[in-house]
């Protein structure tokens, strides 16, 4: 029984390293060929199409959380994404190679910055009431419009060229990434438990980068593919699409009163933290090796810290 469990948590991780690999390559090449058609910047596709398909697993733990009155767990997993995307995801990333990106990059970043101060002022008083979350939505809504606004390059030659089986195909090839990480951290917490790691560890571990693993594989696929607009745009994209859709959603379907912790310590890391990297993508459109050991000492104060206070 033991032995059955293992080979088939074994199979369960080579079949979601499969998914996760494969997935994102097919992801990234149509993204790319989407970009083209339409005739629009690749961060673009990025912050739009790319955030939407991979941030799926936030959307759906918002609405079960919120439906079953956790709605503080919704934004718990949001901003906690947001923490993980830009310090980690990037942070790693550009450790491994220098990210430069075009002036979309830095302009998107400052409106996440800026959406960010928003939040924070809603959450001041540590009560988000569902006037708050439409408000939000709304927020998204102008986002999108504001971000395809002059994008489009030769309308009419462009126009007949978009499939609606283009736009499926990516959110099949996006569903693919998540059914990838899924198994991936399904088999890994199998095997954390099996080796009697305690379940605090496997939280904040295993389970807490899980719903962002799709954004981490997409991102190194688009590095590696010269492709980094997509892999930048679809972070930023997935940061603002966090706070005000998966927030929005929350909010909307049950009132939040947030915790003290998150006011104080929660709130000002990521500021900080996209504060650092609208600085350098408006240096020089690079976000280099120092911004990412910036992040990732920033991740790892609110890491400690969390669990201190």
């Amino acid at each position: 029984m033991i032995l059955s469990s293992i080979l088939f948590n074994i199979l369960l991780f080579i079949l979601g390293l499969i998914f996760l690999i494969r997935g994102s390559d097919l992801f990234i090449e149509r993204l790319k060929l989407i970009a083209k058609k339409m005739g629009v910047s690749e961060f673009v596709v990025g912050a739009i199409l790319a955030s939407v398909a991979t941030t799926l697993p936030e959307i759906s733990v918002s609405i079960i959380s919120s439906l079953q009155g956790e709605s503080s767990l919704a934004i718990g997993n949001a901003l906690g994404s947001v923490l993980f995307n830009i310090s980690v995801i990037l942070g790693v990333s550009s450790l491994i190679m220098p990210i430069k990106v075009d002036e979309k990059g830095w302009k998107n970043s400052l409106l996440l910055f800026c959406i960010s101060i928003i939040f924070g002022f809603a959450a001041i008083d540590r009560y988000l009431s569902r006037w708050e979350g439409l408000i939000l939505l709304i927020l998204y809504g102008i986002f999108v419009k504001r971000t395809l606004k002059g994008e489009w390059a030769n309308q009419k030659e462009h126009k007949k060229k978009i499939l609606v089986r283009d736009i499926v195909y990516v959110f099949i090839t996006g569903g693919i990434v998540v059914l990838g990480s899924k198994l991936l951290v399904d088999s890994a917490v199998f095997f954390a438990r099996m080796l009697k790691i305690s379940e605090m560890i496997i939280g904040l571990t295993i389970v807490a980068s899980g719903t962002s693993l799709p954004e981490f594989v997409n991102t190194i696929t688009s590095i590696r593919k010269k492709t980094p607009n997509i892999g930048v745009g679809n972070i930023i994209g997935a940061c603002i699409l966090n706070i005000l859709i998966v927030s929005g959603v929350a909010i909307l379907i049950n009132p939040v009163i947030l915790a003290k912790k998150f006011l104080y310590l929660a709130l000002p890391i990521i500021l900080l933290i996209v504060l650092a990297l609208t600085i350098s993508l408006k240096r020089d459109n690079i976000i280099g090796r120092k911004t990412g050991l910036i992040f990732l000492v920033l991740y790892a104060l609110f890491f400690i810290l969390n669990w201190r206070i």
